[in-house]
């Protein structure tokens, strides 16, 4: 499947040769000139991209690479939707459970591209790969120098199609106890584009970081680290600058803990609705369109809400007997 979203205007016009693309860097012109040597030669080559590439706004330069190189990409957590989830290119997330590189069959490729891991991000990489760094700025560059890359797409997804399975034979269920796989698609669904959905460092966070649907970077946020509260200021902060934002913040629990509820209440006093979605199996067993009918009102409200719902946490034993323990977060 083509890629859903245009690339940046000019890499569009470097790409079709519209306009010129500006030199590299002295410091890197020799190093960026290797690089696309490297990358033309490989004959089965792959990106892995952090949350970098997010910060520094070079997801169009990723794209165009992807596409041009013709290489596939996988990335953290906190990178998520620097590809489409319905692109050819996207490989899927790594970094939340124990097997993840494992299954990614790293050591099939002869040339690993990382770009935008920032310190701290998992996961580490194994030692004895041919592994290159590329600085997120040089992407767009790099992408340019190697258009029309020959040899075989390196699109395999082996980890993104053997969770798929588990993942979307929940699907066809709207009876409780309802499939966490079922509701992160929901929420996709009900979203759409414009939306948000942020998550504490926890069970929702990994279901959220597994399995939501993204089309483009910043539709779902999750921490780096455990930090409380994490969620809510996430959506504080994206309201405060898109107050009609479609948002969520997603915890455990039956009921929001102390440092949620103290960001709801303080982005409540300056007139900013924080909706909360609390999981936990001992929620509310209701049926997924009367979950999904709360959440629709959460997010609409001009006050703040809370949601309750309960989930099927066996689940999770599908998702682990393929992938390992979660290891995100050290949950």
């Amino acid at each position: 499947m083509a890629e859903g979203k245009p690339w940046a205007s000019r890499v569009r016009g470097w790409l079709h040769h519209d306009a010129d693309p500006p030199p590299a860097r002295p410091e890197r012109a020799a190093e960026l000139a290797v690089l696309a040597e490297r990358l033309m030669a490989a004959e089965r080559p792959l990106v892995i991209a952090g949350s970098g590439v997010v910060a520094a706004d070079a997801v169009p330069g990723l794209r165009a690479l992807a596409a041009e190189a013709r290489v596939g990409v996988y990335n953290t957590w906190r990178a998520k939707g620097v590809l489409p989830w319905d692109s050819d290119f996207h490989l899927g997330t790594i970094g939340l459970q124990e097997r993840d590189l494992e299954l990614c069959e790293l050591d099939g490729y002869d040339l690993v591209l990382a770009t935008g891991i920032v310190e701290g991000e998992p996961p580490a990489l194994p030692d004895g790969l041919d592994t290159v760094h590329c600085p997120v700025e040089d992407l767009e560059i790099l992408a340019v120098r190697c258009a029309d890359r020959e040899g075989a797409e390196t699109t395999d997804a082996p980890l993104r199609e053997r969770l798929a399975a588990v993942v979307q034979k929940a699907w066809g269920g709207a009876k409780p106890p309802l499939a966490p796989t079922l509701i992160t698609r929901q929420y996709a669904l009900l979203l759409g584009d414009r939306g948000m959905v942020a998550a504490d460092a926890g069970t929702a966070g990994f279901y959220l970081g597994r399995t939501f649907p993204t089309l483009r970077p910043r539709t779902v946020e999750l921490p780096l680290a455990p930090t409380p509260g994490f969620a809510a200021e996430a959506v504080l902060a994206r309201r405060s600058v898109e107050p009609d934002l479609p948002a969520l913040a997603l915890v455990d629990g039956t009921g929001p803990d102390a440092a949620t509820q103290a960001v709801v209440d303080a982005a409540a006093a300056r007139g900013i609705a924080v909706p909360v979605v609390c999981w936990s199996p001992d929620g509310p067993q209701v049926g997924i369109e009367e979950h999904l009918d709360d959440v629709r009102k959460a997010v609409a409200a001009n006050r703040p809400v809370v949601v309750a719902v309960g989930y099927d946490a066996a689940q999770l034993a599908d998702l682990e007997h393929v992938a390992g323990h979660i290891t995100a977060w050290r949950v």
